[in-house]
């Protein structure tokens, strides 16, 4: 039925005119290269290649009939996204002037995936809804100090304060990096970042 084996989204067609979609299917898993992509299975006997594959359906997000219903498709889409945006390390930038946060999260790219907070309490509620893997933290902040969320961090999660201000209070070895904003630029954070999360992997 289908002359494109395999899309760049990862559709696979099972009754393919040259072979069998369920071979290719084996042949994916079987390369490491594409080991770990998403696939979605487009067919007119979807329940078929389901209990042909059996046990081996690793990886296969959604079974598709055709014709192809477009909302499910696109939802099966979105939870491939999705899952790959939850492997991107998470980074929770605690700042309140827009345009150091602006510049930040364009350094960074979109290989991270960065949370803003410009309050202490905006923070917080990241911290205790979800885990980082690193903190990026301005000391003056409109409710008070950055460094009281240095508490409700687990110890695993780095810590870099970017800030105009000069802590009055030894950080030992609970933040890894203190850089001041009159001697260094977002850049320079970004590529600090980019250094301890190479290094962490």
């Amino acid at each position: 039925e289908s002359t494109a084996a395999k899309s760049p989204n990862g559709e696979l067609d099972i009754k393919l005119a040259e072979e069998s979609g369920i071979k290719l299917f084996h042949d994916i898993r079987a390369s490491p290269v594409n080991s770990d992509i998403a696939v979605i299975v487009i067919s007119a006997v979807a329940d078929e290649a389901r209990r042909s594959l059996n046990g081996t359906a690793v990886g296969i997000v959604d079974w598709l009939e055709k014709p192809v219903d477009s909302g499910r498709l696109h939802a099966a889409l979105a939870k491939i996204v999705a899952g790959r945006n939850e492997q991107r390390p998470k980074i929770l930038h605690v700042e309140d002037d827009e345009g150091v946060l602006a510049v930040m999260s364009a350094g960074l790219g979109s290989d991270v995936s960065i949370i803003s907070a410009k309050t202490l309490q905006e923070a917080r509620r990241a911290v205790a809804k979800r885990h980082f893997d690193l903190v990026i933290l301005d000391i003056a902040l409109p409710d008070g100090s950055g460094l009281d969320l240095l508490a409700d961090l687990p110890l695993e999660t780095g810590v870099i304060v970017f800030s105009a201000a000069e802590p009055d209070q030894k950080l030992g070895d609970r933040v890894q990096a203190m850089m001041t904003k009159t001697r260094a630029s977002e850049i320079d954070v970004a590529k600090l970042v980019r250094t301890m999360l190479a290094s962490s992997r």
